[in-house]
């Protein structure tokens, strides 16, 4: 057999053997532990939501699930260090709309293209707002803030947990589709915006459901509104903000991506054990005491939300000419 002939069967033999090696590669995943990354310190409800559900792959896997902590600029620094690693699937990433929706047009070269640099796995999760005012304030309803803000613009302050963040931009979003004029009011947090709240510095906040419904409870603030298009099933007698202002609606999300060109056959079982796990007969129960609700979502659902929330805040925040180095 001459040498080149040899080379062409050679060549054949390894091309047809090409296809069972990967699925045999696959059959075997995961055969060593994962690594889970998240853009935010230990605590706090993206943690939560992280270790809940590596808790969960650990257990369906039968593999170790390490959480890794990559907290800085709204959690740009962990998606940025996810996207130019191993796509594996031995490294996925938390997922949030501050990352992915927000994070790319209010940060300055975040080194990922969200849309292009990551795999989309599974939207989790999602959560509303809810607009707060002080127990004794003289407004009973988003229409009465509202007229206050158009006879008086600017005189009303609301405060968040910094720019860029999910309740400020809440503020402006609302602004911006009711017309009105706001003075926005950054914090280091929004505890210590709800505090300058219940002490008359502010007019108003939003907050997450899970930490304004107790005090509102206890009658320290009145709530007004949620940011969802349709009414809350926490608050059925809350109206949403579309109520009044019709084109109003955030409502934020948590997911898991990979780095960009993750095989088509590991992205599906991570999608479909990410779906058992949020099926899990308490997983809707420890979301809700973190403020959230489960809404499971397969990959071209979230790659679909983060478009279209790209083009909602991209365009507000350039026209405020919000930036964060």
């Amino acid at each position: 057999m001459n040498h080149s002939r040899r080379h062409c069967l050679l060549g054949g033999v390894a091309a047809a053997l090409l296809p069972w090696r990967a699925d045999a590669q696959d059959a075997a995943y995961p055969s060593r532990p994962l690594r889970f990354v998240v853009g935010f310190a230990p605590g706090g409800p993206a943690d939560g939501v992280t270790r809940l559900f590596a808790s969960r792959l650990q257990a369906q896997l039968g593999q170790t699930v390490n959480v890794e902590n990559v907290p800085g600029a709204g959690s740009t620094l962990g998606i940025a260090r996810l996207s130019k690693m191993a796509a594996d699937g031995y490294t996925i990433g938390f997922a949030h709309t501050a990352s992915l929706s927000i994070g790319p047009s209010l940060y300055k070269n975040v080194g990922y293209d969200p849309l292009k640099s990551l795999t989309s796995v599974a939207r989790l999760c999602e959560y509303v707002n809810v607009l707060a005012v002080r127990a004794d304030s003289q407004w009973r309803s988003l229409s009465d803030l509202l007229a206050a803000a158009r006879a008086q613009p600017g005189a009303l302050s609301y405060g968040s947990a910094g720019i860029g963040s999910t309740n400020h931009l809440s503020g402006e979003l609302l602004a911006a589709k009711a017309g009105v004029k706001l003075t926005h009011v950054p914090y280091r947090g929004t505890a210590l915006a709800v505090n300058d709240l219940m002490g008359g510095a502010l007019q108003f906040v939003f907050d997450a459901p899970n930490s304004a419904g107790p005090l509102a409870a206890a009658g320290k603030i009145r709530l007004l509104a949620t940011t969802g298009r349709t009414r809350h099933k926490l608050y059925p007698d809350l109206p949403s903000m579309a109520e009044t202002v019709p084109d109003y609606e955030f409502r934020g999300w948590m997911g898991v991506v990979a780095p960009s060109g993750l095989p088509p056959a590991l992205q599906q079982r991570l999608t479909r054990e990410l779906e058992l796990a949020s099926a899990a007969p308490d997983t809707a129960e420890r979301l809700a005491a973190l403020g959230l609700d489960v809404a499971f979502g397969e990959p071209h659902e979230l790659a679909r939300v983060i478009a279209a929330e790209l083009a909602l805040w991209g365009p507000l925040i350039r026209s405020l000419n919000l930036t964060v180095q």
